[in-house]
C-alpha cells in the first residue's frame, strides 16, 4: 500500500502518550498516528465539528469520560465483528448433532484444544 507522509505538531503530553502506546503495542509512532488519523478523517462533519469544539473546552476529566465512551463503542463493534466471524465458521452439522451436555463438553474440548 502506498502512502503519504504527513507532519503533525502535538504537545509534549500527547507525544509521551504516543511513545508509550507505541512501545506497548510494538508499533511505530507513525503507525499509531496513522490509525488515529484514519479514524478522524472519516468522521462526518458534525462529529468533526464537535471534536474541534471539545478540544478547546473539555477538561482532562471530561476527555477521560469521552475516551471511555469511545472505548465502549469500539469494543462493542469488535465484539460484533468477532461474533459474525464465528457464526460464519460454525459447522452447522456438528452443532445440530450435539444432543447432550457431554456432547457439548466434548465438542468444546476439541474446538479449544489447539488454542
Amino acid at each position: 500500500m502506498t502512502g503519504k507522509t504527513l507532519s503533525a505538531h502535538v504537545d509534549m503530553e500527547t507525544s509521551e502518550r504516543i511513545t508509550a502506546l507505541s512501545k506497548r503495542e510494538n508499533r511505530s509512532k507513525s503507525q499509531i498516528a496513522s490509525t488515529a488519523i484514519k479514524l478522524c478523517s472519516i468522521l462526518p462533519p458534525n462529529a468533526w465539528s464537535a471534536l474541534l469544539q471539545l478540544t478547546n473546552v473539555a477538561s482532562k476529566s471530561q476527555w477521560l469520560e469521552i475516551s471511555q465512551d469511545i472505548t465502549r463503542v469500539l469494543l462493542h463493534h469488535q465484539y460484533q465483528l468477532a461474533q459474525k466471524r464465528i457464526a460464519e465458521n460454525i459447522d452447522q452439522e456438528l452443532l445440530n448433532s450435539l444432543e447432550t451436555e457431554d456432547d457439548i463438553l466434548s465438542a468444546s474440548i476439541k474446538l479449544t484444544g489447539n488454542v
